[in-house]
């Protein structure tokens, strides 16, 4: 009997022991397991990204057979063959310097130079038909008229260069395309104001002469350009002896 005790405490107090070593005994952690097939995370591997496509303009490439714009000199040339009583002198050397003489209704000749300046991205129009400010009886008087002249004059303003001649000059900027109609109404414009003021000049020179027997004076260039322009104006026939580059003071 006893021993049946002794047996039955000696178990209780194993199965206790138990107990107490499954509570403190660390807990272990589950491994992941490795994603099956077809789940979110299973390719690794990320994807490159999409090249995105260049986006269409719409526009037209240019065509590399497409005739190309014509100089502006040969422009100029054109609209001078289209005003009526402009008559071209010889081709000059440099093609920007363009001799014209044009013969008004009335009778009356002025001769235009027409230059174009790619440097200066200007096309000016030049007339020397008005003789030598040290030719003048009253040199002030003479200055007084030009100076007049030039707050009248809706095209051309007149200028005395480096040698004391007197010309008459228009500038239009090349930035935008210079029309037809605008260039006539400037080249005709000047030829007005040639027609106006030549008398007026030439009635106070001390010999009263403004024609082609005067002596012909050069502006003093001032770079190549101007340079190049005065030898061609220089060039032209006896009749044009007055068309030359401006040496514009101003």
């Amino acid at each position: 009997m006893r021993r049946h005790v002794m047996l039955a405490a000696l178990g209780i107090a194993l199965i206790g022991a138990e107990v107490v070593a499954q509570e403190t005994a660390p807990t272990r952690r589950k491994a992941p397991s490795a994603p099956s097939a077809g789940t979110p995370g299973a390719n690794t591997q990320a994807k490159p990204p999409a090249t995105a496509k260049p986006a269409t303009t719409g526009q037209t490439p240019p065509d590399p057979n497409a005739p190309r714009p014509k100089p502006l000199h040969e422009t100029l040339r054109g609209y001078l063959r289209q005003i009526k009583g402009v008559r071209l002198e010889r081709a000059d050397k440099d093609p920007n310097t363009i001799v014209s003489r044009y013969r008004m209704t009335t009778g009356e000749e002025v001769d235009i130079v027409v230059i174009h300046s790619p440097r200066k991205k200007m096309v000016g129009l030049y007339s020397y038909a008005f003789g030598n400010l040290a030719d003048a009886s009253d040199a002030d008087d003479l200055r007084t008229l030009l100076l007049n002249a030039n707050e009248a004059l809706a095209f051309g303003s007149f200028f005395v260069d480096k040698e004391q001649d007197i010309g008459l000059k228009w500038s239009l900027r090349t930035e935008m395309a210079i029309t037809f109609e605008a260039f006539q109404t400037v080249y005709l414009g000047l030829a007005a104001a040639a027609k106006e003021y030549a008398p007026q000049i030439a009635r106070r020179m001390k010999n009263k002469n403004n024609g082609d027997d005067a002596k012909p004076a050069t502006a003093a260039p001032r770079d190549q350009e101007e340079r190049d322009a005065s030898d061609a104006a220089r060039s032209t026939p006896p009749n044009v002896t007055r068309a030359r580059r401006a040496s514009n003071p101003q």
